[in-house]
């Protein structure tokens, strides 16, 4: 559903419309919120974010210019998910200064290896929001957040099967899509 529809649904009734606003945008927020706490927060820790960004995105709903309701989400996202990750590191305990507290420094001989799989990472994340929406969730949550299928369903508001086909169907769509990338860029 676009961003018009949207609008439409809400003026008509705001509760249904904020329901199908919340399923539309809630993989987005919660992938935004994850790819911020995830090292240090817990599911239940994203999801509250998650609810605090549509708590503040229903709130305001009327002052979001038309046409910008995506960037707008996802610049609250963003920012909910930085003051979660504040909250959650604030209470975290002192460290000791021990050698064991630092990590080894990388290796400079690997920074054409770590280049490369940088470029590799954004590609493959490149390729997948190409998918667009909702295959990219499922990719996302399968094999980044290695959530089930059932998990994936409800948080998509789907049928388990149907998420699997999906699943399966991005999958080969991406395969083809990297293949053709990588082809260009080497040239082969």
């Amino acid at each position: 559903m676009n961003e018009w529809e949207l609008r439409k649904l809400i003026r008509r009734s705001e509760k249904e419309g904020f329901r199908t606003l919340f399923q539309t945008y809630q993989a987005y927020v919660y992938t935004i919120v994850w790819n911020r706490i995830g090292a240090v927060g817990t599911r239940e820790d994203a999801e509250e974010a998650v609810s605090d960004c549509f708590a503040d995105v229903f709130l305001h709903f009327s002052e979001i210019r038309e046409g910008s309701l995506h960037a707008y989400i996802g610049t609250v996202a963003k920012r909910t998910a930085i003051d979660c990750y504040r909250k959650l590191t604030l209470h975290e305990p002192e460290h000791s200064l021990d050698a064991e507290s630092f990590p080894e420094p990388p290796d400079p001989t690997d920074i054409p290896a770590d280049q490369e799989h940088a470029e590799l990472r954004r590609q493959l994340l490149d390729g997948i929001e190409s998918l667009g929406q909702p295959d990219a969730a499922i990719l996302l949550q399968r094999f980044y957040y290695d959530r089930n299928y059932a998990e994936i369903a409800r948080s998509l508001h789907m049928a388990a099967p149907a998420v699997r086909m999906r699943a399966s169907r991005a999958l080969k769509r991406l395969r083809k899509l990297l293949g053709e990338t990588l082809d260009e860029k080497g040239g082969t």
